[in-house]
This record gives C-alpha cells, structure tokens and sequence, in this order.
C-alpha cells in the first residue's frame, strides 16, 4: 500500500506541478509587455554582450562604460538591447540602469548650452542692427525737426515782414490821401460869418 501512496503522490505532485507551469504561464502572457526605453551601462566595466540570456550563451562583443541601448525584451534577469550601431544582444540586468550617465549629461548640457550661445550671439548682432537702425532714424528725426523749426520761424519772419507791409501800406494810403486833400482844396480864404 505504500507504492500506492507513493504512486498517487506523484501524480498528485505532477498535477500541482503542472497547476504550478500553468499559473505561471498565465502571468506571463497576462504581464505587461515590455516597452522600450533607454538604458545605460553601468559604470562598472567593460561587460561582455551575449547571444542569449544566460552565461551560457556566447559572447558576441564587448560594450562600453556608458554605452547607450534600447530595451526589446526582459528574460530571467538577463535584458535584450540593442545598441547604436543595430546589433542586438542580452546583459545582465543589473548592470543596466536608466539613469544618465553623468558624461551624457554633460554632453547634452555642452551642446545645448553652445546652442543658446549661438542664439545669443545672432540676437547681440540683431540688436546692435536695430540700435544702429534707431541712431539712424533718430538722425532723420532730429533733422527733420531743424527742418520743421526752421520752416516755422521763416512762416514767422514772412508774416512780420507782411504786418509791416500791410502798416507801410495804409499809412502811405493815409499819407497820400492827405496830400491829394491838401492839394485839391483850392487856396481861399475863408470868410468868415460875421459880415
């Protein structure tokens, strides 16, 4: 009776067995898919790239401190990337990090920074055009006002020199009306009412 039990044990734990293969079947296909993001390499050593996932598998190069990948797949701790240059290949998952190396960073800062400067350099060139621009309109602004300044005080001069004109005019009207009054009038003498 024993082999019985032992028998119907190991059905029974090659049923949990295949119970156990099932579940776990079903929460890989239910996990979240992997999606694709940017990985670093730690700054550890140079860390061979393999084939496969596992020590096992061959080495198909070595990758760099630093070097930049893609996330295609996770398996048993082990990452599918792939690299700049195309080529796929697994690495520990442990030496594989999303934090941006500080290198990188400096790297994206220098450039980022060269690009601001250029920027400032064409605004600086464009502002000292417009402050050139401005002297020059203020040149034409200040000579147009000498201009306007001049225009109103020979309008000024034109209508004193006119006053004195039309002065001239009607005391000369005066004066010769006065004198054709004088000559006219005939020398008589008056007479006088008392006779």
């Amino acid at each position: 009776m024993n082999r019985g039990n032992y028998r119907g044990n190991q059905q029974f734990l090659s049923s949990a067995a295949r119970v156990r293969l099932f579940a776990a079947a079903v929460i890989l296909l239910l996990a979240p898919s992997v999606r694709a993001e940017n990985l670093f390499v730690s700054p550890n050593i140079d860390i061979p790239v393999r084939r496969g996932a596992g020590e096992q598998y061959k080495i198909i190069k070595m990758v760099r401190i630093h070097d930049k990948t893609e996330l295609l797949e996770e398996k048993n701790g082990w990452l599918k990337v792939r690299f700049q240059d195309g080529e796929d290949g697994w690495l520990p998952k442990s030496l594989l990090t999303s934090v941006v190396p500080t290198g990188e960073d400096v790297k994206k800062l220098r450039t980022e920074n060269e690009q601001l400067q250029r920027k400032n350099n064409e605004l600086a060139l464009e502002l000292n055009g417009l402050k050139e621009h401005q002297d020059g309109e203020g040149d034409k602004l200040s000579a147009c006002i000498a201009e306007q300044d001049k225009i109103k005080a020979e309008r000024r001069a034109s209508e004193d020199t006119g006053k004195v004109i039309w002065f001239l005019s009607g005391g000369g009207v005066l004066l010769a009306g006065w004198l054709l009054g004088r000559l006219s009038h005939s020398p008589q003498r008056r007479k006088s009412g008392l006779r």
